[in-house]
């Protein structure tokens, strides 16, 4: 029979009485079986590890030798071949708690057995081969898929900013007049070709619907079939885009028109006053420059680009007898005619030019600038030689006005080889006597 100890799992005294506290230092006495070395409870009889009977108290045997790693053991020869894998080094013994008397001990856990006296444990076995650690994914894949999860959130972010960017490029693209006013003469265009004049009509400026309607709009149009092509911008400025295009009525040549649209608002429209000029060339033909005025007033006002509104405007201040205002109409018309394309043709250029002239030389006494309207006429191409003539005569005079005798006698000269009318050779004699030439 094996013998058995009381020994104290805390200080490790033995006792020779089965004692369930230690008289030395009141910790837990343990009964240590003799042949495995397991603490056991004081009480039993039994051994719980290898069930031999440890009733009979004596001398335990010690435990068994362990071999510490890296010596070779003695049981193992020398030329065998290489031993397995050394297990890392055993932890250091947890110290336990105390336990009070009277309370029993808690069965050790086989962490504790394998450090106490007697116990097997791997270290006494050379030849076993240390487990396998399980390693867990969640460490290793967590933090992957949180690397993942930030790479698709900045390339989200890159993403949603650069649509953004591009959101808004294509909106100030789409919105800039070179783009979008060509889009709207198209619909203009596809619409009157189809007498779809209701679309047309709506794409007028408010001022042009307050003295045009829709029904004086359809009246003012034929139905003689037409196409158009070649659409193109061919003057911009702050709130007016000048489009050309190529018009082919049937039974007549292709001939270049144009279009011209305004920004009211926020909103690009065509300021429609044809009718309104078709009212005013009626005023003044039937010599009521009064009505004309007013009329080619509410023109300018649809459309204050349209040269020949303006030419209008000019004539009927040269009637009413107001050298500023006619002054300010006419350059006004002029300035418009070099860029904008009207009804005015040359000859109506040249009158305007003509009024210009007088109303500098005898109402404002600007001669400067009327001598510039004298130049720009004789410039005309095409001009005949009875207006050639009347031109000269009159800047005679202006030359002889502001001390110029030398160019008033040129002009005279000149004249005098232009002018067939009997009044004005007799005119160019009495003159060149005023100014003592010589005969």
């Amino acid at each position: 029979m094996a013998s058995a100890q009381i020994q104290c799992t805390k200080c490790g005294a033995a006792s020779a009485e089965a004692r369930e506290a230690c008289a030395k230092c009141g910790g837990k006495n343990a009964r240590v079986c003799g042949a495995c070395g397991n603490q056991n409870s004081v009480s039993k009889n039994f051994c719980d590890k290898c069930g031999r009977p440890i009733g009979d108290l004596g001398p335990v045997a010690p435990p068994p030798k362990t071999v510490l790693p890296g010596s070779p053991a003695a049981d193992i020869p020398v030329t065998m071949v290489r031993r397995a894998s050394e297990p890392p080094p055993a932890p250091m013994p947890i110290s336990k708690p105390a336990v009070p008397p009277g309370i029993p001990a808690p069965a050790p856990s086989a962490a504790q057995r394998l450090h106490e006296p007697g116990s097997t444990s791997g270290l006494d076995d050379l030849w076993a081969v240390p487990a396998t650690q399980h390693v867990c994914d969640d460490e290793v894949s967590q933090p992957r898929f949180a690397r993942l999860r930030q790479a698709l959130n900045v390339l989200a972010a890159i993403v949603g900013v650069t649509g953004a960017a591009y959101g808004v490029w294509y909106l100030r693209e789409s919105r800039r007049p070179e783009v979008m006013v060509p889009k709207l003469a198209a619909e203009y265009l596809d619409a009157l070709r189809a007498h779809d004049y209701t679309r047309a009509y709506g794409m007028f400026s408010a001022t042009a619907q307050k003295y045009c309607t829709e029904a004086e709009f359809r009246a003012s149009r034929d139905e003689t079939s037409w196409t158009w092509s070649g659409l193109r911008l061919v003057h911009q400025e702050p709130g007016a885009v000048l489009l050309a295009y190529d018009l082919q009525a049937a039974g007549s040549p292709p001939r270049t028109d144009h279009l011209l649209f305004t920004l009211e608002g926020d909103r690009w429209t065509r300021p429609y006053n044809w009718t309104l000029m078709r009212a005013v060339e009626a005023a003044f033909e039937k010599g009521d420059p009064e009505k004309g005025l007013i009329l080619a007033q509410a023109a300018g006002t649809v459309n204050p680009r349209d040269p020949m509104a303006w030419g209008y405007l000019c004539e009927a201040a040269y009637y009413r007898k107001s050298p500023v205002d006619t002054a300010m109409r006419c350059a006004k018309a002029l300035e418009l005619a070099e860029t904008y394309p009207s009804s005015l043709s040359l000859k109506s250029l040249y009158h305007l030019h003509a009024i210009l002239a007088d109303t500098y030389h005898h109402a404002l006494g600007k001669r400067d600038l009327a001598l510039d309207q004298f130049a720009q006429m004789l410039a005309f191409p095409n001009i005949s030689p009875a207006d050639q003539c009347q031109i000269l005569l009159a800047r005679s005079q202006l030359y002889s006005e502001i001390s110029r005798p030398g160019e008033a006698l040129a002009d005279l000269d000149r004249g005098s080889q232009l002018c067939s009318d009997p009044q004005d050779q007799a005119f160019i004699n009495q003159f060149r006597a005023t100014l003592n030439a010589p005969e």
